[in-house]
């Protein structure tokens, strides 16, 4: 199958998703209840069971996990510097959503993408999740507090962290890992069944939550947003994985991280905590068709 086509199934799951949403055959209403069923159920449950299972030593992927830091950090400098440099055009809420949009990711289109590509992509994207989710959530949080009318306290950012669902799935697979426990078989076939509908089910909520009228709604900062993460965080780790010489399929999983569009629930944090909503979700339109666009580029390039 040719790289390009290598992503027509990702493609086809999210116009399903477009399709169901538009034609009412799901009504719109309903979809936030299907994001939260794939995001509380059943992501969380085939990442306990990756991580429970995986080879996660630092042998193996401490030079991942470094090359995530690494970018990560470029890419929340760059952010901040571009603020300093923009101040009299990019007001303080447009700044918090164009940072979120630069910062988060969406797990969805990242481990389906990883399930396509890779042969052990499940494994690999659990890492990234570990060490990223609680790292971006705390990021996120405080820019938005330093630079938003709401302002978060510790309490609030520890709050959030320890109720996110990736966060804790995380937390129990690392637990049984790191134990040595080994689930029994019927809980981690039931964690697999569970598990089997995660992509699919994530990537048609992606699919409905785009708005083609969103994506005639363009200027520089949409434009900027919807560059920062497909183009040149993809980029900037592909940079930081070959400083650290980490393996060509570690260095692909990394461009998923950073190539998938922004996650949906910064949308959600951008209202609560006085940041721009509409520039967010503006941002996170574009970059889904961005994302889909270069990742049989980078497949070319690094595969």
């Amino acid at each position: 199958m040719s790289l390009v086509l290598s992503v027509l199934p990702l493609l086809l799951i999210i116009a399903a998703g477009y399709t169901l949403a538009k034609s009412a055959i799901i009504p719109r209403g309903s979809w936030a209840a299907i994001e939260t069923l794939s995001f509380r159920g059943l992501i969380p449950a085939t990442l306990i069971l990756a991580i429970a299972r995986s080879d996660l030593s630092v042998e193996r992927f401490g030079g991942f996990a470094v090359a995530l830091v690494m970018t990560l950090a470029l890419l929340t400098g760059l952010a901040l510097a571009l603020r300093l440099l923009s101040q009299q055009r990019l007001g303080n809420p447009a700044f918090t959503s164009l940072f979120q949009g630069s910062i988060r990711w969406n797990a969805f289109v990242a481990l389906a993408a990883a399930e396509q590509f890779l042969t052990d992509g499940l494994a690999i994207m659990a890492v990234a999740i570990a060490v990223l989710i609680p790292l971006i959530n705390i990021t996120c949080i405080v820019v938005l507090a330093a630079f938003s009318p709401s302002k978060a306290s510790i309490g609030r950012v520890l709050g959030t962290l320890s109720r996110n669902p990736l966060v804790q799935a995380c937390v129990i697979g690392l637990t049984l890992n790191i134990g040595g426990i080994t689930l029994p078989l019927p809980v981690a076939d039931a964690l697999d069944m569970i598990g089997r509908g995660a992509l699919g089910v994530g990537l048609m909520a992606v699919g409905a939550g785009i708005s083609l009228r969103r994506l005639a709604r363009l200027d520089w900062r949409v434009c900027l947003g919807a560059f920062m993460r497909p183009v040149l965080a993809s980029a900037m780790f592909v940079a930081a994985g070959m400083f650290v010489e980490i393996p060509a399929e570690q260095i692909f999983a990394g461009v998923l991280v950073f190539a998938a569009p922004a996650a949906a629930n910064g949308y959600i944090v951008a209202k609560q905590m006085g940041g721009d909503a509409d520039l967010y979700a503006d941002i996170m339109t574009w970059q889904v068709v961005l994302s889909l666009m270069v990742l049989p580029l980078w497949a070319y390039i690094l595969l």
